[in-house]
């Protein structure tokens, strides 16, 4: 019987999602380190000879989540939002909404953000880097385009500070805000109330954010 490669495609890609949203709860509630690719295998209920048939090592397979959480995030925001959204955005109104989208994660879906701590740490650790993480960075390029497009378009409405480099800018904002989300997530960050939703907190840094972002005359509004 003739192979029916639209079929095998299909069956392909469907394990490798089983693979990916087993992996994902796993290692968002345990931790990569402490979860075996047995264990992964045997929650999205295939042999683990499967799952090396298409995530050959951990990495593979934690690299190819990151990058379907992501780009799933983005494909949400577009559906839901609309692409139009961008069109008349300031640099200064989509740095504010990529610290809003942080914060919503934050409270809608914080176990994208232990994740995505355990996966920095994880890749750090493997010292992965370079085209390995393809699969990953190439889902935040558009992100990327749009940032530099509004950063260009600043330098003449001074919507945010051009002093500073472009990508030094955005990375410091981006990090410090996600970093920051992602600790609050794990529930690694001391406090004395120990309450469980620090959205206020979150809040907080945002303004802080945007308030180092934007330019000495906008200050003065």
């Amino acid at each position: 019987m003739p192979r029916n490669i639209e079929r095998d495609e299909k069956e392909a890609m469907r394990r490798k999602e089983q693979l990916m949203e087993a992996g994902f709860r796993l290692f968002s509630q345990y931790g990569i380190e402490n979860v075996s690719l047995q264990r992964v295998a045997d929650a999205a209920e295939v042999g683990v000879a499967t799952l090396y048939n298409y995530y050959q090592t951990k990495v593979k397979l934690v690299i190819a989540i990151s990058g379907k959480i992501w780009g799933d995030l983005w494909k949400e925001i577009l559906e839901e939002k609309g692409p139009e959204i961008f069109e008349s955005f300031t640099a200064y109104q989509y740095i504010e909404f990529y610290t809003d989208q942080i914060i919503r994660i934050y409270r809608e879906r914080p176990e994208m953000l232990r994740f995505s701590n355990n996966y920095k740490n994880f890749i750090s650790r493997e010292k992965v880097k370079g085209e390995a993480l393809a699969e990953h960075l190439d889902v935040l390029k558009p992100a990327g385009a749009l940032y530099h497009k509004f950063y260009e378009q600043a330098r003449s409405d001074k919507s945010i500070r051009t002093d500073i480099p472009e990508q030094q800018l955005f990375t410091s904002v981006a990090i410090a805000m996600l970093a920051v989300a992602e600790r609050y997530a794990q529930g690694i960050v001391w406090a004395d109330d120990h309450k469980a939703d620090h959205t206020q907190e979150l809040e907080f840094l945002k303004e802080m954010l945007l308030t180092w972002c934007r330019t000495p005359e906008n200050l003065e509004k």
